[in-house]
C-alpha cells in the first residue's frame, strides 16, 4: 500500500468500527486489545477482520498486562500470536521484552525467529531499559525495520532531546517512529524539533457508558476512536 501522506502516520487501534474507519486516512494501524492497559495481543478475529480490508497492519504481541518480562510461558503464547499474524497474512508485529533494566535479547530472537519475514518493530519498552541507545543497537542486530518510542519519557512531546539522541544514533539503519503523547495540538512541535517523518497516535476519546455497566463492575467510560482528531492528524501528515 502507497502512504497516504507526507508524514507516517500509525493509529493503534482495538475496535471493527476504529480499524475501518483508518482505512485511506492512516498509513498503517497496530492492532492492539485492552488499550487502557497499555495495549494486549487481539484475537484472530481482529487480525482477520484489519486483513479483509486491506490496511498495513501491525500486531502488538503482549500477552500480559504490567511490565515487560516475559516467563516461558509468556514467550509460548507470544510465538502462537506471532505465527497467526503470519498466517492471516498481516504485515507485521510489535515485539518487546526486557529484563533487569535491558532488553531480554533470548526472548526477542525467539519472537524474531517465529516472525520468519513479518516486519518487526521494537515498542516502548526502549523507554523502560537503563540505556536506550544500546537497546537501540540491540533492535538493529535482531533485524527490527521499527523502533517505538517517547525518547524515554513520558510523553514524545516531553522527550524531544531523547527523539534526537535515538535519531542521530540510528542513522538510517532503523526507522525511529515518536509515539505516546501525539495528537494534533502536540504533532506541531515534534515536527520542528525533531527530523522524525514517523508519528504513532490512539486518536481515541471516552465516552461515558450506561450507569448499569458500572454498577456490575463493568467501568464508566469507554474508549473509541475519536473520528475528528483522526482526520485532524492525517491533514498535518499530508503537510
Amino acid at each position: 500500500m502507497q502512504p497516504n501522506n507526507r508524514y507516517t502516520l500509525e493509529v493503534c487501534v482495538e475496535s471493527p468500527a476504529a480499524i475501518a474507519a483508518c482505512v485511506g486516512v492512516a498509513d498503517r494501524i497496530e492492532l492492539c486489545s485492552a488499550l487502557d492497559l497499555g495495549g494486549l495481543t487481539p484475537d484472530i478475529g481482529m487480525m482477520a477482520y484489519a486483513a479483509s480490508l486491506g490496511i498495513e497492519t501491525h500486531v502488538l504481541i503482549r500477552p500480559r498486562s504490567g511490565d515487560f518480562t516475559m516467563d516461558a510461558h509468556d514467550i509460548t503464547v507470544a510465538v502462537s500470536s506471532i505465527r497467526a499474524a503470519r498466517q492471516t497474512g498481516l504485515k507485521g508485529v510489535v515485539i518487546g521484552a526486557a529484563r533487569d533494566g535491558v532488553l531480554d535479547r533470548s526472548a526477542l530472537d525467539i519472537m524474531v525467529a517465529a516472525s520468519d519475514g513479518l516486519d518487526v518493530t521494537l515498542h516502548r519498552v526502549i523507554d523502560a531499559v537503563d540505556d536506550p541507545l544500546a537497546a537501540l543497537e540491540v533492535a538493529i542486530e535482531i533485524g527490527a525495520v521499527r523502533l517505538l518510542t517517547s525518547g524515554a519519557a513520558a510523553t514524545a512531546p516531553d522527550g524531544i532531546n531523547g527523539l534526537n539522541s535515538l535519531f542521530r544514533a540510528a542513522d538510517g539503519r532503523i526507522e525511529i517512529m515518536a509515539g505516546a503523547g501525539i495528537n494534533s495540538k502536540t504533532l506541531p512541535a515534534i515536527i520542528a524539533q525533531t527530523p522524525i517523518t514517523s508519528f504513532h497516535a490512539s486518536c481515541t476519546s471516552h465516552r461515558v457508558l450506561d450507569q448499569r455497566y458500572g454498577r456490575i463492575g463493568f467501568g464508566k467510560t469507554a474508549r473509541s476512536l475519536d473520528l475528528a482528531e483522526l482526520t485532524r492528524l492525517s491533514a498535518l501528515c499530508k503537510g
